[in-house]
């Protein structure tokens, strides 16, 4: 199955690399917890991460697996540990390799992987598709590509005849330099964390047998670069020059970040007030090369000890810190009380999205009902970016709480899709049969989701066994969608077909498009007869595969769209367990649907992508 689906991954086109790439990518390039990497067939990078806890019991160090089952965090036993990091079960057999927090090489090495093969088969696609993702907020995505852009082989050599230049070729390193040093005011930039993280990524083995395979860099042992040491340099030199903009990242808490960043390229300040600023103390080297603030004295880092919480709530009144240094700056005996959360939230140290993480907290120091508070709250929910808001309603108590949190998850899937769907009409088809027993709730679950992004009129849902059934979404929510599927249970045989014609009265209008999401195992004969005969010339199929025992070599959906001649687009399940994920994924699936013959004013996200200006550095750079 995994060698048939990759012989089919490298006959896809960059466009359509580009689009799995962004639809199936749901693992996390980075994690800041430790985890257990074990063989994974059905993930797109052939391992899949658990997050573990382990535990030295007696002469072995336990592995303990965290499963969270419902709003509690259970822990399972995935064996012992040895001195290398391998997870042995009883039988000592191997489950998988524990791995530290940062990195996840195998992830990193598919996506960049992934980024490469666009690259062989389109310089200048890769160049597009790195400036359109800069404006994106898939952080891991914006990473690889810089990391990419900095060390492919396009860097504006000169272009000679008889030793004569004629011309410069094109300069797509200048994609990575531009995506590292320009910033945003929206947030979206590379951050210090985000420009050291490029770095990384370029040092991983995986990463560095990629390029070498490509040519990129001369060295056979050490990896390649390309211009990241020098636009490190060019970043931390500008810093240096602009002391407000040092200093904003040193009280946004990047200090040792930056510190980590002129480590790693070797950087040389003009002065001493680089070393001041951070509270870096300078000692000389056994070589004697180092000469500036030798010993030189630095300022104590800021410490609120001592003071009680009146002066605290004063102190974030006149600095306004933001809240993740706040509370680094607490003191342990006087925490984070009532007074110390208002007087954040009132001097706007609480972004946004900290509103919407920290309502348990909210709810427990009872600040939900204080006018001022509740109004800058309600605001949050309204405006939320992703589906956190639902993950979180988990642990809350008050119920009306609970609900508005839903509510802001619902309304981010909305505004995500909103503009992407026009001219769209959605037809989704779920698999009811005996197979998905147990798995029925899981698609459910699913669906919950995304279908309240789209606009009821133009959604029309179905499940089927043998005989299709129309289901009616009577509200655009989560809610909605847990009544309409109320009383289905998994049982019979599998027709796709039946699912299809159940909802063939709904033909889309002159200006529309029709994309069918299907839900299901795909343990199933092909159905293309039935798609040719309602009418409804889907562009594309959507693929969620939500089999309770894995995928069993059913693949009836993809072959029916091939035999249509139309794209299918894996959904992996697992991006649904991501808040930040489901509302990307959502809205690059249905831009990346092929515009057939509609006259709507909808543009794919290939066509997006193209025509996408190239960024270029700062001038200051």
């Amino acid at each position: 199955m995994v060698a048939v689906d990759r012989q089919r991954i490298e006959a896809l086109g960059p466009a359509e690399r580009i689009i799995q790439t962004l639809i199936q990518h749901a693992d996390h390039m980075v994690h800041n917890r430790p985890g257990v990497l074990t063989p994974d067939a059905t993930s797109v990078t052939g391992q899949r991460w658990t997050p573990v806890t382990h535990v030295v019991e007696g002469e072995r160090t336990v592995v303990y697996a965290l499963k969270k089952v419902g709003k509690k965090v259970e822990r399972q036993s995935l064996g012992h540990m040895d001195g290398e990091g391998v997870v042995r079960d009883a039988l000592e057999r191997e489950v998988g390799r524990y791995l530290a927090p940062g990195l996840v090489p195998s992830t990193a090495g598919w996506l960049y992987g992934q980024i490469a093969a666009v690259w062989k088969m389109d310089n200048e696609f890769a160049a597009r598709w790195a400036s359109w993702a800069f404006a994106q907020d898939h952080r891991d995505l914006k990473v690889a590509l810089a990391a990419f852009m900095l060390v492919q082989s396009r860097c504006g050599e000169a272009v000679r005849e008889g030793g004569e230049v004629l011309f410069h070729d094109e300069d797509y390193r200048e994609m990575g330099e531009a995506m590292c040093l320009l910033r945003r005011k929206d947030g979206k930039d590379l951050n210090p964390k985000l420009l050291l993280r490029v770095g990384e990524v370029l040092e991983l083995p995986e990463v560095a047998a990629i390029n070498r395979e490509l040519g990129f860099g001369r060295s056979l042992k050490s990896p390649a670069l390309g211009r990241w040491p020098k636009t490190v340099e060019r970043w931390l030199r500008h810093r240096e020059q602009n002391p407000k903009l040092l200093d904003g990242l040193v009280r946004a808490g990047f200090r040792r970040t930056v510190m980590r960043l002129a480590q790693k390229v070797g950087f040389k300040p003009e002065g001493d007030r680089f070393f001041q600023a951070l509270r870096w103390k300078q000692k000389q080297a056994e070589d004697g090369r180092r000469t500036l603030a030798i010993g030189q004295e630095v300022r104590a880092a800021e410490s609120w000890e001592g003071l009680d919480e009146r002066a605290i709530c004063e102190r974030i009144q006149a600095t306004r810190p933001n809240f993740k240094r706040m509370v680094g700056l607490l003191p342990q005996a006087v925490g984070l009380t009532r007074a110390i959360m208002a007087a954040s939230i009132e001097a706007g140290s609480v972004s946004t999205s900290d509103l919407i993480i920290l309502t348990p907290t909210l709810e427990e120091l009872g600040l939900l009902d204080v006018p001022a508070i509740q109004a800058r709250w309600q605001a949050a929910m309204e405006g939320a970016e992703n589906q956190r808001a639902a993950n979180i309603a988990q642990r809350v108590k008050r119920q009306d709480v609970a609900e508005k949190l839903q509510e802001a998850a619902d309304k981010a899937v909305q505004r995500a899709v909103a503009e992407v769907v026009r001219g769209l009409r959605l037809y989704v088809m779920v698999d009811k049969s005996g197979s998905m027993e147990g798995a029925i709730e899981r698609a459910k679950a699913c669906l919950q989701r995304f279908v309240q992004g789209f606009p009821l009129e133009k959604t029309h849902v179905s499940v089927f066994n043998t005989v299709g059934r129309e289901i009616q979404i009577k509200h655009a929510s989560a809610a909605g969608v847990e009544q309409a599927f109320k009383g289905h249970i998994a049982s019979g045989g599998t027709s796709y077909g039946a699912g299809v014609q159940v909802l063939q009265g709904y033909k889309p209008a002159a200006d529309e498009d029709a994309l069918f999401l299907f839900v299901g195992d795909q343990q199933a004969s092909n159905f293309a007869a039935e798609v040719r005969a309602s009418g409804l010339n889907p562009v594309a199929f959507g693929m969620l595969h939500v089999e309770a025992q894995g995928w069993g070599g059913g693949r009836c959906v993809e072959q029916t769209a091939a035999e249509l001649g139309i794209p299918c687009f894996a959904i992996e399940e697992a991006l649904f367990d991501d808040p930040y994920a489901v509302t990307r994924t959502l809205r690059n699936l249905v831009a990346a649907t092929p515009v057939r013959a509609s006259a709507a004013p909808r543009v794919t996200l290939v066509e997006t992508i193209l025509g996408t200006e190239l960024l270029r550095r700062p001038v200051w750079a």
